[in-house]
């Protein structure tokens, strides 16, 4: 199949799930259950739709306990590539405007997820407090994208400090989770999508146990390292 025919299925796809688990996560609202679900549902069958397998390396990096898992976000396919190891008991921190998004919204929603409007200060801080109320008191991890946005396939965004903030406020370990440049199989720009193997490493937890909001511009530079050399090394 072409580029234009996996994209279509992939997308219909995406529209059954988001169906389905839209309904399941009005019978478990307020438990991160539905967003795993969807993980799962549009991983699982959605690479196989697009012809890729993913491998994941590290998963026995994952703590039981709970942790800031920290993805590099390069676009909306992210959700297919690294839906198959979406860990159970995790909430995600997103934009609130993504509530305008029919049913995927009201998903977001009842899954618990932490949302944001980036535009509000005050809404910033409450997000460090919820995040933190999140890992301490429910003992969920934490999925965050450390960039704030997609890279579109131009490298390795730059890291924003709420990330980190929310880490050390926690003190809760991070876990860096490293996405392959899907440049390799798929070009959106060119319509190509080839059929292969893609990467998501994860990497040993981090620990922020003793470190001070002061320490986050410390801790951004050498996670960013971390990541610029795992990206290269694929």
């Amino acid at each position: 199949m072409n580029y234009r025919i996996r994209m279509l299925i992939a997308g219909i796809w995406a529209g059954i799930v988001t169906f389905i688990v839209f309904w399941i996560s009005l019978i478990t609202w307020g438990r991160p259950f539905s967003a795993w679900l969807y993980a799962r549902m549009l991983g699982g069958v959605g690479m196989r739709i697009l012809g890729i397998k993913v491998r994941v390396e590290g998963m026995e990096n994952l703590p039981s306990e709970p942790a800031v898992l920290m993805a590099n976000h390069q676009s909306n396919l992210d959700a297919f590539f690294m839906g198959t190891m979406y860990p159970r008991n995790t909430v995600v921190l997103g934009k609130r405007e993504m509530l305008k998004v029919p049913m995927f919204g009201i998903i977001l929603l009842a899954s618990d997820n932490i949302l944001v409007d980036r535009e509000d200060a005050a809404g910033a801080k409450k997000a460090v407090s919820e995040a933190t109320a999140a890992i301490k008191k429910r003992r969920r991890h934490l999925w965050i994208f450390p960039e704030g946005t997609r890279s579109k396939g131009k490298g390795l965004g730059e890291f924003k400090k709420g990330a980190f903030i929310m880490a050390i406020a926690a003190q809760a370990p991070i876990v860096p989770i490293v996405n392959q440049d899907m440049g390799h199989l798929i070009n959106t720009k060119e319509r190509i999508l080839k059929s292969g193997t893609h990467t998501v490493k994860v990497l040993p937890p981090i620990s922020t146990q003793g470190m001070r909001f002061k320490d986050a511009d410390r801790l951004i530079q050498e996670l960013r390292e971390l990541y610029e050399r795992e990206i290269q090394g694929f």
